[in-house]
């Protein structure tokens, strides 16, 4: 899915939604007020999306207004919505005071329940959770929306492929590493939990390309070092690049199955190094405190959020398993190198 959207006054808007079938007419989902909604069939013809090949007859188009959508220029808050896919597309509160800031928070890690996106949440007009799961050419268009000043986004992504978008948009990027072997247990752990989901026929869907890495963390015995050991030895390559040094992956790799080289590590110092804010696991307090300067955010400071202690055991005996060492190498590396330089700031603070 693609789309473009102009703003032509408060409750005035032109845009066009070329979708993943190009043979359906797209259809838009107004919500006013939370009491109202509208769905809209696109009625307006753009025949250059038909020339591009974006669209089969180019009848993707749309000319919001209080005519077209009654109750529009009405609306104290209005959400606009793609009718099939659900994203938000536009966001409307009257008087409401958000951050002016547009933030990419890359979180590579498993499970992204840090209370540090639950604090930025509330801040933003247009927020977007989980952007690993939207498609390549759906995220390039929300990055590279012009309408809105008040942007968050958080999730996995490879940077290097949104780049040139991401750099126009004038994001305040930041992230926060945490410890490679802890990452390498929750992610384990987590195929273990896809595993178990994969085995109901009406589940199975959802872990369909995720076999072959849930079906080699359930043979894991974790229990024993020594069956560790003989469990890692027989990774197959599927695997390998599913749990490989996920930070320097996002960091430094262009397509999805890149091969990594030690060239990439150099690629995610140098990516790093662009980052506004950049935190520690083990510094908690100093990234919430540096997010907040930045952002000029106010409030009390937010409680860390514990890692389970069968997390921290299994980090720890993975630790202890020689194969592992390739799986978590160049992230250490970074991991270290940003420990050490927040350490000394926030000694001599």
């Amino acid at each position: 899915m693609r789309f473009n959207f102009n703003v032509v006054g408060p409750a005035s808007f032109d845009l066009w939604i070329a979708p993943d079938d190009m043979r359906r007419t797209p259809r838009l989902r107004v919500v006013m007020d939370r009491t109202r909604e509208v769905v809209i069939e696109a009625w307006v013809h753009y025949p250059q999306l038909k020339e591009f090949g974006w669209h089969a007859h180019g009848i993707c188009g749309f000319k919001l207004s209080g005519e077209s959508c009654p109750g529009l220029d009405q609306a104290e808050r209005f959400d606009i919505y793609d009718g099939d896919t659900n994203i938000l597309l536009y966001r409307h509160r009257a008087g409401a005071a958000y951050r002016p800031a547009r933030v990419l928070s890359l979180d590579y890690t498993i499970n992204q329940d840090n209370l540090a996106r639950d604090m930025l949440f509330p801040e933003f007009a247009m927020a977007y959770f989980g952007i690993h799961d939207i498609h390549f050419d759906l995220l390039r268009c929300i990055i590279d929306i012009k309408y809105s000043d008040s942007m968050l986004l958080q999730g996995s992504l490879l940077l290097k492929r949104y780049e040139d978008v991401i750099q126009t948009g004038e994001y305040v990027k930041t992230i926060l590493v945490v410890d490679p072997y802890v990452e390498l247990a929750k992610r384990i752990l987590w195929l273990r939990r896809m595993a178990e989901i994969g085995k109901d026929p009406a589940q199975g869907w959802r872990v369909d390309h995720l076999r072959g890495p849930s079906a080699f963390a359930a043979g894991l015995d974790l229990g024993s070092v020594s069956a560790l050991r003989k469990g890692f030895d027989r990774i197959d390559l599927e695997t390998y690049g599913w749990l490989e040094n996920p930070l320097t992956r996002d960091l430094s790799c262009t397509v999805p199955g890149e091969a990594m080289k030690p060239g990439h590590w150099m690629l995610a110092i140098d990516a790093l190094s662009r980052f506004h804010v950049i935190g520690h696991q083990h510094f908690w307090g100093a990234y919430t405190a540096m997010l907040a300067d930045v952002l000029k955010l106010e409030g009390p400071a937010l409680p860390e959020r514990r890692v389970p202690e069968p997390v921290l055991e299994l980090a720890e005996t993975l630790s202890r398993v020689k194969a592992t060492i390739g799986l978590v190498e160049m992230d250490i590396n970074l991991s270290d190198k940003v420990y050490t330089i927040i350490e000394s700031q926030w000694e001599k603070g």
